[in-house]
């Protein structure tokens, strides 16, 4: 096999893994994001309705987190399918000629 088929291979490679890394990278520092009761603020509580106050509070935050990972992941996708798409649609063309 000839050292062009090789390069070839290896750009591919590197472009299928773009997405995972991106992936990776998004679960990483949304994990860092994420806002938890830490145990000097249970000490701060006086009142069982303060710790659900800060309870609804915390998910309701991390539910704004999630939404946002869930559109980051969804724009990395469609990205990748897009690009995988036209790459695609191109080489189908330039085979037909």
């Amino acid at each position: 096999m000839s050292q062009e088929y090789f390069e070839k291979l290896s750009a591919m490679a590197k472009k299928a893994q773009e997405p995972f890394q991106a992936i990776a990278e998004l679960n990483v520092k949304t994990l860092q994001g994420l806002t938890y009761l830490k145990p000097d603020e249970f000490a701060n509580i006086k009142k069982p309705e303060e710790l659900l106050e800060k309870q609804i509070e915390l998910a309701v935050a991390n539910g704004h987190k999630a939404l946002d990972y869930m559109q980051k992941s969804f724009e990395i996708i469609e990205k990748s399918m897009l690009s995988m798409a036209k790459e695609t649609k191109t080489k189908a063309t330039d085979t037909k000629k």
